[in-house]
């Protein structure tokens, strides 16, 4: 028996065919087992799809889309949150960064009135100027 092209291409589109059938299937079923907020492993998606674990496990494609689709375990609060009364370093260093803001929003305003007196004054004179030179 003699391997031509045309056979080749034909064993390709048929391999293409049955892998794109198996992710339609395993995609099918993901999204089967988020409406029934039923627990997402390879082997519930397998047996919901139809597939073989082995099937899976051979393509990381399916391996890497299933894992996206598990939910994020929840992790455990050990310590409790800290009293009204006492800030975290997190919100002491915010507060100071605030405060030295306001300083500097109010030091930058002043500077800004100062700037509008002495834009005041020197149209003034310029008026002057002008009015004299008439």
């Amino acid at each position: 028996m003699t391997v031509t092209q045309t056979s080749l291409d034909a064993l390709a589109a048929h391999t293409r065919k049955r892998r794109d059938a198996v992710r339609a299937r395993v995609e099918k079923a993901l999204k089967e087992l988020r409406r029934q907020h039923a627990d997402i492993t390879i082997s519930s998606v397998s047996r919901r799809a139809g597939v073989t674990r082995k099937s899976i496990y051979r393509r990381e494609d399916l391996v890497a889309l299933i894992r996206a689709h598990r939910p994020l375990a929840s992790v455990p609060d050990d310590s409790p949150p800290p009293a009204r009364d006492q800030e975290t370093s997190i919100v002491a260093a915010l507060r100071a960064r605030l405060t030295a803001k306001d300083t500097q929003i109010a030091d930058l305003k002043t500077t800004l009135r100062q700037r509008d007196r002495t834009i005041a004054a020197l149209h003034g004179e310029l008026e002057k100027l002008h009015a004299a030179g008439s």
